[in-house]
């Protein structure tokens, strides 16, 4: 098991986005609201116009890169490049990946119920989410983003929240008794005659987890900077284990907020990881 990633407080929120061709009236700055259904929308869904790039003014640290809310197809690919340069020469990355993987569990359903495609197309509530992690962090201005989805049966590409930036990997991963759950905000109502009315609300995930070795360049480093930077308004992706196998990694990814601020413990005497800390998220939708 790969230890627990989160991206947060990206420097893309940063960026000046161009390229591709958007909708007016749904355009590329939707990229930068939290709220994933907000979205962006090309023109079509040919590569020439499911294509942009993010300029963010200077070199910064990058390595995650994520695509989040989309209506990407089984068949899709996604094309991440950074550079130093405005017209993508000398890329100090260039990786392309599925955009879609398969979001069923082999296993999970009844023979012959199976999809053999492993797919089934309601990635729902928060739609699909593409992840994208380099093997080494590296400095770079441009962030080149080619979507491939031609074939795409809505007749365009739609992104609700584009992030990128180095994600948080704390050196000791989560304790045990880490815990994922739906919540199902639905209002019931009872008649007088004992009948229940279902005001139906979309389900959302939560998730919580406690980090018993901290070291103190965590704590008050990247810890310190969550809290204080992102608190409970701003937006995060947690990426449980990204060695999760395809079909599995989607359903313990959470793009979210943080429903509280834990205390920073120093718990032990350690010289190494005295400190603890807790992670509360629920997903936005």
């Amino acid at each position: 098991m790969a230890n627990l990633q989160i991206l947060s407080d990206v420097p893309s929120d940063l960026g000046a986005f161009s390229g591709g061709s958007w909708f007016a009236n749904l355009p590329l700055t939707n990229l930068l609201t939290q709220q994933p259904k907000q979205v962006a929308r090309s023109t079509s869904a040919a590569t020439s116009a499911t294509r942009f790039v993010c300029d963010l003014g200077q070199a910064r640290q990058l390595q995650s890169f994520a695509l989040i809310g989309s209506n990407l197809s089984a068949k899709s690919k996604v094309r991440f490049r950074v550079s130093n340069n405005a017209d993508s020469s000398a890329p100090l990355i260039d990786a392309t990946v599925s955009g879609y993987p398969p979001n069923i569990v082999f296993g999970s359903m009844p023979w012959g119920q199976f999809p053999w495609s492993g797919y089934r197309d309601d990635p729902l509530p928060a739609g699909q989410v593409t992840y994208y992690q380099a093997p080494a962090p590296v400095a770079g201005r441009y962030v080149f983003i080619d979507v491939d989805d031609a074939t795409n049966t809505a007749g365009y590409v739609q992104i609700g929240r584009f992030m990128a930036g180095a994600a948080f990997v704390p050196r000791y991963n989560m304790a045990y008794g880490a815990a994922l759950k739906w919540n199902d905000p639905t209002r019931v109502s009872t008649s007088v005659g004992g009948q229940k009315w279902f005001d139906k609300r979309p389900n959302f995930r939560g998730f919580r987890a406690s980090f018993e070795h901290a070291t103190e360049g965590e704590a008050y480093g990247a810890i310190y900077d969550l809290h204080r930077r992102v608190g409970i308004s701003g937006n995060l992706l947690m990426i449980y284990d990204p060695a999760d196998q395809a079909d599995v990694i989607l359903r313990r990814t959470i793009y979210g907020s943080m429903t509280e601020l834990s205390e920073i413990v120093t718990a032990n005497a350690s010289v190494d990881a005295p400190y603890t800390w807790s992670l509360a998220i629920e997903e936005l939708i």
